[in-house]
């Protein structure tokens, strides 16, 4: 279901091609997006930019990198009350915890089908924000 407010959404993701169909998908159901394909392009659109939600693949730059969670923690202190999801491929309830306290919403696996990523989004933008506690 479309929004009623067009949302403004960011996705981040290293893959070109994966940005460029999450953002056709997201825009023909009524959303406004932007997107970053690698850190300091996405840390400057998170200090610049105002987002509803922000969709972010964890590793940017490698396989042991976890870019995702430095936009997390930059994105709670530039705007707490943004929704985020953490995309990987790499989940670990070590990691599920690590990212819960820097302030991300739902860590989900990739790949992730798209209507099922938009219910979670939808969802989201529905409810209210809750503090984490730490």
């Amino acid at each position: 279901m479309p929004p009623r407010v067009p949302r403004n959404l960011l996705i981040i993701d290293d893959e070109t091609v994966l940005c460029w169909i999450l953002g056709r998908f997201f825009s023909s159901a009524g959303y406004e997006v932007d997107s970053a394909t690698d850190l300091d392009e996405a840390l400057e659109r998170v200090k610049h930019g105002r987002y509803d939600l922000v969709i972010s693949d964890l590793r940017l730059s490698g396989t042991q990198s976890e870019e995702g969670l430095v936009i997390a923690e930059r994105l709670r202190e530039a705007s707490p009350d943004t929704r985020m999801v953490l995309l990987t491929a790499f989940a670990t309830p070590d990691l599920g915890s690590r990212a819960q306290a820097l302030g991300v919403d739902l860590v989900l696996s990739k790949p992730q089908p798209l209507p099922d990523l938009a219910e979670h989004v939808s969802q989201l933008l529905e409810a209210p924000r809750q503090e984490n506690v730490r």
